[in-house]
């Protein structure tokens, strides 16, 4: 009788530990199932929001003017902020005296490019349009097939330059509102929370300070980037006595400005026109150029980004490529800010979830 009741207790703590284990089992199932339906409805929401993003934009692609002023004085008003920030903290002015003061230097900057570098590049951009025919005549079949498409992309190029008090009116009216998005700060935020629920304030206020810290960070990283670039391209045809270096110099800056394949575009400007003057000096620039963007992207790149966004290279890549075919360059530009943004959010709603989960 003894034995048998040692056996039957241990066949209940076997039964019990049989019990535990399928329990334990069941709740791990469990967690794995939620964990991967919480996966499906990240990837659901972010196609919706891709999805509904295309068409918005494709509706209001009717007052894309508009909305490109609008974006760039939105973003310019993040690029100068520290400026003025930094000279209202130095010398103690109103703020509304350290934007008008930061807006003069950055119209003496802007009217000295328009009325000394614009007409250089004018003239260069002619010149060019008037050899390339020329020089691709006696290039490889592969190179003169495209000399026609090139010669009228030069021509558009010349038609845009020559539309200056378009272009004035625009830039007049960039600076103006990036004015009024500056000084009136506060108030803008103020009546815009004044529109929402109190109880989304403090959610809305983490969302502005990860744009502020973020997207900000990020476009003033890529500014920095096109002027480098530009300046070292102009520098090296310049010392390297290549004609057209204003205009390479330029194409140049801009392209750097682009995420991920702008190193890549900026070294197209320079060898091009070193091949159209110099065909045998195309290669030395080649290396220097890429030396030099090597030592922008890879070296300078890292420290002044530093750990803003905490993404895989993978969801860059995705982010950017998704990005240009929807909204074309400006996708291109902005995708992987907006995906670094997202991401911080949704890493914030997630910690957010599960602290409320274990109260």
């Amino acid at each position: 009788r003894g034995n048998l009741l040692i056996e039957q207790i241990a066949s209940s703590f076997r039964i019990a530990e049989l019990l535990a284990m399928t329990r334990r089992t069941v709740f791990e199932e469990i967690k794995k199932e939620s964990s991967l339906i919480r996966i499906l409805v990240i990837f659901l929401i972010i196609a919706v929001g891709i999805y509904l993003f295309q068409i918005a934009w494709q509706i209001l692609g009717n007052f894309s003017d508009i909305i490109i002023i609008l974006i760039s004085a939105w973003l310019l008003s993040f690029i100068l902020e520290p400026v003025v920030d930094k000279i209202s903290s130095l010398t103690h002015l109103p703020r509304i005296l350290s934007t008008t003061i930061t807006y003069l230097l950055i119209s003496a900057i802007l009217a000295a490019g328009i009325f000394l570098f614009i007409p250089i590049v004018n003239s260069q951009i002619q010149s060019l349009t008037s050899i390339t025919p020329k020089v691709l005549e006696t290039a490889p079949k592969f190179i003169a097939g495209w000399s026609e498409q090139l010669t009228k992309y030069l021509n558009n190029s010349i038609s845009v330059i020559a539309s200056v008090a378009q272009f004035l009116f625009s830039v007049f009216i960039v600076l103006i509102l990036s004015f009024y998005f500056i000084v009136d700060k506060e108030r803008i935020n103020k009546e815009f929370f004044d529109l929402t629920p109190k109880k989304w304030h403090k959610n809305l206020e983490f969302i502005e300070n990860v744009i502020n810290s973020t997207f900000a960070s990020f476009l003033r990283v890529q500014v920095i980037f096109g002027i480098i670039s530009g300046i070292s391209t102009w520098i090296v045809l310049r010392v390297l006595g290549v004609d057209f270096a204003a205009t390479a110099a330029l194409l140049a800056g801009v392209f750097a400005i682009i995420p991920l394949v702008g190193p890549f575009l900026a070294i197209i400007p320079p060898v091009f026109v070193a091949f159209l003057v110099n065909p045998t000096i195309a290669l030395f620039i080649f290396v220097i150029i890429l030396v030099i963007q090597q030592i922008i992207f890879n070296v300078i790149g890292p420290k002044l980004l530093g750990k803003a966004f905490k993404l895989h290279p993978v969801v860059i890549l995705i982010s950017f490529l998704v990005g240009a075919k929807i909204a074309g360059s400006v996708g291109a530009i902005f995708a992987i800010p907006v995906i670094g943004i997202a991401a911080i959010v949704i890493r914030k709603l997630g910690h957010h979830f599960l602290i409320s989960n274990k109260e």
